[in-house]
């Protein structure tokens, strides 16, 4: 009796390893019969083939909800017009187009912690990964357009800064010098982020690039104000140090935005 029971534990716990991860290859809204009853239960999931707005669907539903889905591999995944619209836009639905990690694609998968980007992707929306607190690495594989640094989202060139997952526990950030635009929302709801060094080579910080960040110190290394939307919110403004080089004051309060910090401090 304690053999037969032996085995039947072991087949329940190797099943259950196969319904926590697992690969499929499928063709465009294929996903949901891919994954068929494990489709609540599996926590890795790697997708090769052609995924469109329904499977975009599925894989919401795995993230979030009734599903577990933690860690997600689409370098082998080709985003492709088609199917259902994935979510509900402010104007229109969100729809999936070629190789765009388009409009809230991935928002609200309060369970994702790591994701890799198709190897095809050539665009990321700046609120595609909005709302996933749990997120702490975007990754690329064999990607031509994007890299991955330390799980943080750059153009290929190391120009721009694109994303940091939410999830990503840090306090204080140092962009890269060469890296000349943070790209909007690129920062937004990092929750404990409290210190940014901007590099001298920063030409441009977008709308909403800190918005959602508790931050108290920010230091800008470039003697020219860079060009600056809403990036920060308006009790970081007021209440934060801006520490800019000595001799560059004037040409920041001259400057759309950061003429209105309380606090300029040359250094």
């Amino acid at each position: 009796m304690r053999k037969i029971v032996t085995v039947i534990a072991g087949l329940v716990m190797t099943l259950a390893a196969m319904a926590q991860q697992q690969t499929v290859n499928i063709q465009a809204g294929g996903l949901n019969a891919a994954v068929g009853m494990q489709k609540y239960d599996i926590k890795s999931l790697k997708i090769i083939g052609d995924i469109n707005g329904s499977d975009i669907i599925t894989i919401r539903e795995m993230a979030s909800g009734r599903g577990v889905l933690q860690e997600l591999d689409l370098s082998e995944a080709a985003i492709v017009k088609g199917g259902a619209a994935y979510a509900t836009g402010r104007t229109q639905n969100c729809v999936t187009r070629k190789n765009d990690i388009s409009t809230r694609m991935f928002a609200g998968c309060d369970y994702l912690t790591k994701i890799t980007i198709p190897n095809r992707a050539r665009l990321i929306s700046y609120d595609a990964f909005s709302n996933c607190p749990s997120l702490r690495e975007i990754n690329t594989d064999s990607n031509l357009k994007f890299q991955s640094v330390q799980g943080i989202i750059y153009t290929s060139d190391m120009k721009t800064v694109v994303r940091c997952p939410e999830g990503l526990i840090l306090d204080e950030v140092e962009i890269l010098e060469g890296v000349e635009q943070i790209y909007t929302g690129a920062f937004l709801n990092i929750k404990l982020l409290r210190t940014i060094t901007l590099p001298s080579t920063i030409k441009g910080v977008s709308n909403m690039s800190f918005q959602g960040c508790p931050l108290t110190t920010i230091t800008v290394n470039s003697m020219k104000a860079p060009a600056m939307e809403n990036a920060f919110d308006a009790a970081v403004v007021s209440g934060a140090k801006l520490y800019i080089p000595s001799g560059a004051r004037e040409a920041y309060l001259s400057a759309d935005h950061w003429s209105k910090f309380s606090n300029i401090i040359e250094r």
